[in-house]
């Protein structure tokens, strides 16, 4: 499993070369335990520029499962 730590950035790239990058703010549990991944989502392609898309939480193996360090 990917380690996930706070500040660092992890992305997906969709058509037409579109960036989307989260970057992690927290990591902490739910009232019944369940690890989740506070992180701020932007979006960048040439065309467009960068597109901040605010704050978004996934349980942290959605967000393994969604996103990657950069190789």
């Amino acid at each position: 499993m990917v380690e996930i730590k706070r500040g660092h950035r992890y992305f997906r790239t969709h058509r037409g070369n579109v960036t989307e990058t989260a970057t992690v703010v927290d990591l902490r549990e739910d009232i019944v335990g369940i690890p989740h991944v506070h992180f701020s989502l932007a979006f960048e392609e040439a065309a467009i520029g960068y597109i901040d898309a605010g704050n978004r939480v996934l349980a942290l193996p959605s967000f393994v499962a969604a996103y990657h360090p950069r190789a």
